[in-house]
């Protein structure tokens, strides 16, 4: 027995299309009224969907002014705190400058009582020689007047003995 291949299993046919004997009467799937229904049907879902769809542009429409006043605001803040930001670093600067005159003025200050200490530690060197040199004038004074006082008793005495020696 001699082999033969089977040549309906080889043919190309679209696959869509049924086979000539598989075709069968034709006979309606859905009746006429059932039809209108389902039509009726498939128009809601498309209203609906078509509501839907709008709604969703409408939100679609909705989110993106948001997000442009969004972005809106928050330029507006990222000026105001860049704004605040260069006002605080000039008042920073502001506050750096006068606490380095303050501090200039201040080491000024501390080396014009150094001078003013110095002078007055001077002075009162001065003041405590001129007292020593005084007391030693005083005491200098006070020796002479005795030897004074002294040299004019003997004196006394000596004009009073040749007082006495006129007389004899």
């Amino acid at each position: 027995m001699a082999r033969e291949l089977n040549r309906d299993l080889f043919t190309l046919r679209p696959a869509f299309e049924p086979a000539a004997d598989d075709i069968a009467p034709a006979s309606p799937a859905f009746r006429p009224d059932e039809m209108r229904g389902l039509h009726v049907q498939i128009e809601g879902y498309n209203r609906r969907l078509k509501e839907f769809e709008s709604r969703v542009e409408t939100m679609h429409t909705k989110v993106e002014e948001v997000v442009a006043q969004n972005r809106q605001r928050f330029e507006r803040v990222q000026g105001h705190f860049q704004r605040q930001t260069e006002m605080l670093q000039s008042s920073l600067s502001d506050v750096h400058s006068k606490i380095a005159q303050v501090v200039s003025r201040v080491n000024e200050r501390k080396i014009s009582e150094g001078v003013v200490k110095e002078m007055v530690d001077r002075h009162g060197q001065v003041v405590q020689s001129f007292e020593a040199r005084l007391q030693q004038f005083q005491k200098v004074i006070s020796d002479q007047e005795l030897q004074l006082m002294h040299a004019r008793s003997e004196l006394k005495e000596a004009l009073h003995e040749l007082a006495k020696l006129k007389k004899f």
